[in-house]
């Protein structure tokens, strides 16, 4: 092999190594993917907000046996159906405890199993090469690899079941099995509606209009399989609320108000017509920033007949189609997180690896521009990660420098490849982004992670304190939103009683409270705690 390699130059060494061990490439990068997605999952301590949230709700069904009721500080939660939080409990179980690895570890399987579902889906109407590079395209971007793939939020399993649901549509209609896709689009229906509410319904009417309206066959929303479907999502969602409303004496319209108020309160609706204009201008920006550094390949979209060229293969139609449909729920939404758009992202990300790898030169010159941006940026990285060395926070890290050097010397090699000719700078890119992952946790987590220690620590210390006494929230001091879940969780993990809200004075109770629930009271303090974010509190026993 070595005397082989002394008779080539850079260009043939890289064009015969790309057919050589094309599979062995995509292995690789698919497995050092996985690995830094693993190895860090734990690292960090619960985050605020929804993560904090979720956790706090499994928690407290575990500890109160109710496994139908979700509540939050023990009292009744209708914002989520609890399917992820059964997903969560099912987690803490397997692994014993109450860790944020187990937390997370719901949302890591969805992701690698959404990878999958994409890579096997994809090669079986286009190719293996578009296949994986779409897949790891919705794995890496940076939305996913530096956000959503280290919290253990619901929208990633969402977004497996709503990309399936919409696959099977595609799959089913080719093989012309009407009852199949209906059945089992349905069923995966409920179990998105089970995970967060209202939005699968919109998805799943969307998408199949869509579709037969285009294909010009309308009459198909009509076939008894589709009555039979519906049915059936009825039956699944309408069993687990049967059971619901037998244990909770509560009016139907106070839950079905929540999941609807759920649903609508970031759209137009809510919000009004100034921010919905003004979120029509700014959400294609919002979402090139979000998915980055894939986006920049919708340059490509910009040509003559390019609805021609997507025709050529009806699953890229159906993909492109699906994408700008649904796509129209978020964009009239002016209050998106763009977590929301994980699971619509696979469909545009398979019509832009489709055209950069099949109907694409390398002397486009929207490709060339593009990819220096992206041999640019890695070369920025490469440079700009030594800054580590001088960085308070990060140049006390053990191993410091050769971990630097590492993340460095390895981007530079990718640079080096890229400014030479190939027909695959989007996978070296990808690859680029997986080291960047690599040095962000080696270098950036454990920066952040001690803020949160932190709050977890002074969270643990009054609950150990107050281990011997009933202990409960004062009036708003937590519970008032999700800012203070992530201390209520550690609380109530340690002392393995519910952390309820009250403003009645119990005899022999201690209270958590702050300045303001705290204000012409009478009490003595027992000791100190700070909620998130910096919120001094108290542990007070009133006289």
């Amino acid at each position: 092999m070595m005397a082989i390699l002394k008779r080539m130059d850079v260009r043939t060494i890289i064009a015969w190594l790309s057919v050589q061990y094309k599979t062995q490439w995509m292995l690789l990068i698919s497995a050092g993917l996985v690995v830094v997605l693993v190895s860090h999952l734990g690292f960090m301590p619960l985050d605020t907000g929804d993560e904090a949230r979720r956790a706090l709700v499994s928690l407290e069904m575990m500890l109160s046996g109710d496994y139908i009721t979700p509540t939050l500080h023990g009292e009744r939660y209708f914002n989520k159906p609890p399917l992820y939080n059964w997903l969560i409990i099912s987690s803490y179980r397997l692994f014993g405890n109450y860790s944020s690895f187990a937390l997370r570890f719901p949302m890591l399987v969805s992701l690698l199993v959404l990878g999958l579902m994409l890579f096997v889906i994809i090669r079986r109407y286009i190719n293996q090469t578009v296949a994986w590079a779409a897949a790891l395209m919705t794995l890496t971007n940076g939305r996913v690899l530096l956000y959503d793939s280290m919290l253990g939020l619901i929208e990633i399993t969402f977004s497996l079941v709503t990309y399936a649901a919409m696959m099977l549509v595609y799959y089913y209609d080719q093989k012309r099995n009407y009852w199949l896709l209906y059945l089992t689009t349905y069923v995966l229906t409920a179990i998105g509606f089970l995970l967060k509410g209202l939005p699968p319904l919109a998805f799943q009417g969307i998408t199949l209009a869509g579709w037969f309206i285009y294909t010009r066959r309308p009459r198909l929303l009509f076939h008894p399989a589709h009555f039979v479907g519906i049915g059936l999502f009825l039956i699944i969602t309408g069993s687990y609320y049967g059971v619901y409303f037998s244990r909770n004496a509560i009016p139907y319209e106070d839950v079905a108000g929540v999941l609807l108020r759920e649903s609508t309160k970031r759209t137009g609706l809510h919000l009004g017509l100034g921010a919905t204009l003004l979120h029509l201008i700014t959400f294609p920006f919002e979402l090139i920033y979000h998915f980055a550094p894939y986006t920049l390949l919708l340059v490509l979209l910009i040509r003559r007949g390019i609805w021609a060229i997507l025709k050529r293969n009806s699953f890229v139609v159906f993909n492109a189609l699906t994408f700008s449909l649904t796509v129209l729920v978020y964009w009239f939404s002016p209050q998106v997180y763009g977590r929301y758009l994980i699971g619509l992202i696979p469909l545009l990300f398979t019509v832009l690896a489709y055209l950069y790898y099949e109907h694409t030169d390398l002397t486009n010159r929207w490709r060339w521009w593009m990819e220096r941006i992206w041999l640019a940026t890695t070369i920025v990285v490469a440079v700009g990660v030594w800054t580590a060395l001088f960085y308070p926070t990060t140049s006390v890290l053990p191993g410091v420098f050769w971990k630097t050097a590492f993340v460095s010397g390895l981007l530079l090699s990718l640079a080096w490849l890229m400014i030479h000719p190939t027909p695959n700078r989007l996978g070296l890119t990808i690859a680029a982004f997986i080291v960047i992952r690599l040095g962000f946790n080696w270098l950036v987590l454990p920066g952040r992670a001690s803020k949160r220690e932190f709050y977890k620590e002074t969270a643990t210390q009054a609950a150990r304190l107050t281990l011997e006494h009933p202990l409960y929230g004062y009036k708003t001091t937590v519970g008032d939103g999700p800012a203070t879940d992530i201390s209520s969780f550690h609380i109530t993990a340690v002392r393995g009683q519910i952390l309820r809200k009250t403003d009645k004075k119990i005899p022999n109770a201690f209270y958590i409270g702050d300045s303001v629930s705290l204000a012409n009271e009478q009490y003595k303090s027992v000791g100190q705690l700070v909620l998130f974010d910096r919120h001094p509190a108290t542990i007070v026993q009133f006289k």
